[in-house]
C-alpha cells in the first residue's frame, strides 16, 4: 500500500508538523475503515477494498464476520466487504456482473460452477507458484475441482458428501441395525413405516445429486469414456425402479408434494421424527439436532455410511471454493484473502462450527475432528467414492435429472420415458 502523500517543502518546521499530523490521524482513519464495508478503489489515503460475494448459509455464514475481522486485523491494508448472495442465484448473477465489467472481487463458488466460469472467462488464473504450499496440503478431490487444463482457477474452502442419517430410537424399537446394502435398506424402510402413527421409513429427495448413491450403486455413469451422455441406461432405470418400489409397493415414503419446498419438507419430517431415515450431508447436522426428535438427546441421531448397491457404496462429493474475478483491480489482495480462507486456522473454525469437512489434509488430524462422532462417518464415506467418468458438463445434468425424477415419482412418467426424454432434451441442448 502506498504511503500518504508528502508535501515537498524544505522547512524543518513544516516537515515536523506533517509527520506529527500523520502519526495522530492515520491510525484513526485505518481503525474506522478496516472491514467496515463499503466499496471503492485503493488509494493513497486508505486500504484496498475488496468485495466478497458469500453464498454460505446457517452457522457458516454466522461465523464469517469474525473470520473477516481477524483477517483485516492481520492485514490492516485490506478491507473486506461481505455481501450475502443466494446460492442458487449466485452463478448467473456473477457471470452477468463480470460480463458487464462489474461484480465482486471474490465469490464463494460451487465446484460445478468453476468450469463454467473458466469457459466464460469470468475468473482469474492462479499460478502454481502462488499457492505451492496450499497445493501440497490439499485434499485430492478439492485439487481436482480447481484444476482445469493443468491450470488452477480457485482455492477450495470445504468438501462434503452424503451419508445415511437415521433415528436411533426408531431402529432400536424395531430391533434393526443401520442397513449396509440396498436389500437391508428397503427392508428397514418397510419395517420402520407405520402409517397409523404417520411415520415413514425413508424420504426420497428428488434431486440429481441425491440420486447418485442409487444410480452409481447400480453401476451407472453419467458419461461414456468418449464424453457422450450415458444416463439412458439399465443402471438408471434400476435406480428409479428401486425408488418407486420404496414409494409405491412398500409405501415406505411419505405421500408429500414433490414439486416445491421438498428439501425443507424432508428436513422437517426427519427432525420431527415423522421419517426414520434420510440421506444428507454434514451441513444438515445442526438443523437436524435442533428438531424435536433430537434436541433433548443429540445421541438419538445416528449417521452411517451409505448402503451398498450391487456395485458398491457411492456418495457424490461436493466442494466449495473461492474464485477471484477476472475484473478485480486488486488481484494480490484477493488472493491473500482466498489463501487465508484455506489456512489451517480458518479451515478448522469452519469445520467445527458447521460440521463441514476441511479441504486441507492436515486439518483432518486435529483432535477435535478425530473425536467428533458425526464427522468420522463422512470422512470414511469420502474414502469410498468410486472413480467417475467426468465431463465439463457434469454440473448441468443435475437440474434436468431432478425434474425427470420428480415426474417419475409423481407417476407422470415411467423411468423409460423419463430417461428417453432426458437424453433427447440433452442432445438438443448440447449440439
Amino acid at each position: 500500500m502506498k504511503s500518504s502523500a508528502t508535501v515537498n517543502t524544505s522547512g524543518t518546521r513544516w516537515r515536523w508538523f506533517s509527520t506529527l499530523l500523520a502519526a495522530v490521524l492515520l491510525p484513526g482513519l485505518l481503525l474506522l475503515t478496516a472491514c467496515s464495508g463499503g466499496s471503492g478503489d485503493a488509494g493513497a489515503s486508505g486500504p484496498i477494498k475488496l468485495e466478497f460475494w458469500n453464498t454460505m448459509e446457517g452457522a457458516e455464514a454466522k461465523a464469517m464476520p469474525e473470520i473477516i475481522k481477524d483477517f483485516c486485523a492481520a492485514n490492516p491494508g485490506i478491507e473486506v466487504n461481505q455481501v450475502s448472495v443466494e446460492f442458487y442465484k449466485a452463478r448467473e448473477k456473477f457471470k452477468e456482473a463480470i460480463k458487464a465489467g462489474a461484480g465482486p472481487d471474490l465469490l464463494r463458488a460451487d465446484r460445478f460452477w468453476v468450469n463454467d466460469f473458466v469457459k466464460n472467462n469470468c475468473v482469474a488464473e492462479i499460478a502454481e507458484k502462488e499457492i505451492k504450499e496450499e497445493l501440497e496440503d490439499m485434499v485430492p478431490i478439492a485439487r481436482g475441482v480447481i484444476t482445469i487444463d493443468d491450470k488452477f482457477w480457485a482455492i477450495p474452502v470445504s468438501v462434503d458428501c452424503l451419508a445415511l442419517f437415521y433415528n436411533r430410537a426408531h431402529l432400536k424399537e424395531k430391533n434393526i441395525k443401520a442397513p449396509e446394502n440396498f436389500d437391508e435398506f428397503s427392508a428397514a424402510a418397510e419395517a420402520l413405516t407405520d402409517a397409523n402413527l404417520g411415520r415413514y421409513g425413508y424420504f426420497i429427495y428428488p434431486n440429481g445429486w441425491y440420486f447418485e448413491p442409487f444410480f452409481f450403486g447400480f453401476g451407472g455413469q453419467y458419461f461414456s469414456p468418449e464424453g457422450e451422455l450415458a444416463i439412458n441406461s439399465d443402471p438408471a432405470r434400476k435406480a428409479m425402479e428401486f425408488l418407486l418400489h420404496l414409494k409405491d409397493r412398500l409405501k415406505a415414503v411419505p405421500p408429500v408434494n414433490l414439486r416445491s419446498n421438498v428439501y425443507q419438507t424432508m428436513m422437517g419430517s426427519f427432525g420431527s421424527g415423522q421419517v426414520s431415515m434420510i440421506f444428507s450431508g454434514p451441513w444438515a447436522i445442526r438443523t437436524v439436532i435442533a428438531g424435536s426428535a433430537f434436541r433433548d438427546d443429540n445421541n438419538n441421531l445416528g449417521i452411517a455410511p451409505l448402503p451398498q448397491g450391487p456395485h458398491g457404496s457411492f456418495s457424490p462429493t461436493g466442494c466449495q471454493t473461492i474464485v477471484i474475478a477476472r475484473t478485480t483491480k486488486h488481484r494480490a489482495a484477493a488472493l491473500k484473502f482466498a489463501r487465508y480462507m484455506f489456512s489451517p486456522e480458518v479451515q478448522k473454525r469452519l469445520t467445527m462450527v458447521n460440521f463441514g469437512l476441511p479441504a486441507r489434509r492436515t486439518v483432518f488430524g486435529a483432535p477435535e475432528l478425530k473425536q467428533d462422532p458425526y464427522l468420522q462417518t463422512f470422512i470414511r464415506q469420502l474414502q469410498t467414492s468410486r472413480k467417475v467418468i467426468n465431463s465439463p458438463l457434469r454440473g448441468e445434468i443435475y437440474a434436468p435429472l431432478g425434474e425427470k425424477l420428480k415426474q417419475v415419482l409423481n407417476g407422470d412418467l415411467s423411468p423409460e420415458y423419463a430417461l428417453n426424454d432426458l437424453a433427447n432434451e440433452w442432445k438438443n441442448n448440447h449440439r
